[in-house]
């Protein structure tokens, strides 16, 4: 009896193994994923070690003449494995490809690749079928699984999609002073308009923390600590060129502005504001909203050293503010440092709820880039330290701070340069912001 137990044992195990791994591509295993909820016709292949690419197998009849509509979540390629083309131009915005089948098909194939995730292709978000959707609510998480085996840093984060740029058209070395940034780069930050005397005027910049919050600094919002009113405030998302019309862009009124119970405009105490927008933001290649920073961040660091890095139009060396979006990467500094360089301005300034960063060199935020956010780059697992941002490496951006005040020059009102920058420390404040969000 205990040997016909253990024949059969085996056997049962044989046909699991089998049915797990019931192809196979150059010897490596293959997964099988149901990606869209209670839809079982839509399945995901895919091969470990085969590159970054898989397959999507559509198990239903469809008839020639069938327009299909997919939409992926960052820049990716697709080809068919069947006799289907391509309609219309592709959305390099949107991620959205539309073809149609040129002859019936029971199994229709299409394989997916991606260009900007070397760790996993990009996910199928949408699928539709002569208009139809046929993939509600899709996972967009389960390569991780396979690929990485661990289970990453953002899955503890309130959205776990955040942070993370759709477009990625070079490597990103740590800065020593400001440069122009690229087209997409920076998918979170936020131009902030006031209406006076009939034009629309930039004011500030802000960060996209969800679908229809913008964070932003208070005084940015109010004026001698009392709020605008709405209805003249405007928010520009997706933008890289200040002036001039974009593709890129979305226009949004300002519903309603929440500005922090106990912010002080003397002293710039709890300089934090939430603007809602009047009509939720689309997520594409150039509009996504930034992690919000959660001190559980450094233990994905080596040290607590943190370099962060500031976007913004504000005032360059020829004291105007800059056409194009500007990046510079700084490092947090201990607060002593900067009561050093000036005690009386840093010492009224600080109150446990501020930051500073700075090189003291001529790298600072300026007139205009208040509201902006100090963004840090934290990985998923924790890889050996390296001074350059590269796109193999998986991880997202976290808002750490908001540009709140800087020394100003001795000869105007300008910021000085070689002063350090004071932020609003997020990370006191999250608890307040997710209260709205």
């Amino acid at each position: 009896m205990l040997k016909f137990n253990l024949k059969l044992l085996i056997i049962v195990f044989v046909l699991r193994f089998n049915e797990v791994n019931s192809t196979q591509s150059h010897g490596l295993p293959q997964f099988e994923e149901y990606f869209c909820k209670n839809n079982r016709k839509i399945v995901s292949i895919s091969h470990l070690g085969l590159g970054n690419g898989y397959k999507v197998i559509v198990n239903k009849k469809l008839n020639s003449t069938t327009e299909i509509k997919v939409k992926l979540d960052s820049v990716g390629t697709i080809a068919f494995i069947g006799n289907a083309r391509f309609t219309g131009d592709k959305d390099l915005i949107n991620n959205i490809y539309n073809f149609i089948l040129l002859e019936d098909s029971r199994n229709f194939t299409f394989s997916v690749k991606g260009k900007l995730r070397p760790h996993h292709p990009p996910y199928v978000i949408s699928l539709k079928i002569n208009g139809k959707e046929n993939c509600f609510n899709p996972n967009r998480s389960y390569f991780e699984k396979y690929q990485l085996g661990t289970e990453p840093f953002w899955s503890q984060a309130p959205d776990k999609f955040c942070g993370r740029r759709r477009i990625n058209s070079k490597y990103t070395e740590l800065l020593v002073s400001g440069s122009a940034s690229k087209s997409g780069e920076w998918p979170w930050h936020s131009a902030i308009y006031k209406l006076k005397k009939g034009t629309l005027e930039y004011i500030c910049g802000g960060t996209l923390i969800s679908k229809f919050s913008v964070l932003t600094a208070a005084h940015c919002a109010t004026v001698k600590g009392v709020s605008l009113n709405p209805e003249i405030l405007g928010v520009t998302l997706g933008k890289y060129s200040l002036l001039g019309n974009e593709l890129t862009t979305q226009d949004k009124e300002v519903y309603q502005v929440i500005i922090h119970d106990e912010f002080e405009y003397q002293t710039l105490n709890n300089d934090i504001a939430l603007l809602k927008l009047g009509t939720e933001a689309i997520f594409n290649n150039y509009v996504q909203p930034a992690c919000l920073w959660l001190d559980k961040a450094y233990d994905q660091m080596e040290s607590y050293n943190i370099i962060g890095t500031v976007v913004g139009w504000g005032i360059d060396k020829s004291d105007n503010l800059s056409n194009k979006l500007q990046e510079a990467t700084m490092p947090l500094v201990p607060e002593i440092d900067c009561i050093r360089y000036n005690p009386i301005f840093y010492s009224n300034i600080l109150n446990g709820k501020k930051f500073c960063a700075g090189y003291n060199n001529g790298t600072s935020a300026c007139n205009g880039d208040s509201g902006g956010g100090f963004h840090v780059f934290v990985r998923d697992s924790k890889t050996p330290t390296s001074h350059y941002l590269t796109p193999d490496i998986p991880g997202a951006w976290y808002v750490k701070g908001i540009v709140s005040v800087s020394l100003a020059r001795q000869d105007d009102s300008i910021c000085d340069p070689r002063a350090y920058t004071v932020f609003t420390d997020v990370a006191k404040y999250r608890d307040w912001i997710l209260s709205y969000v």
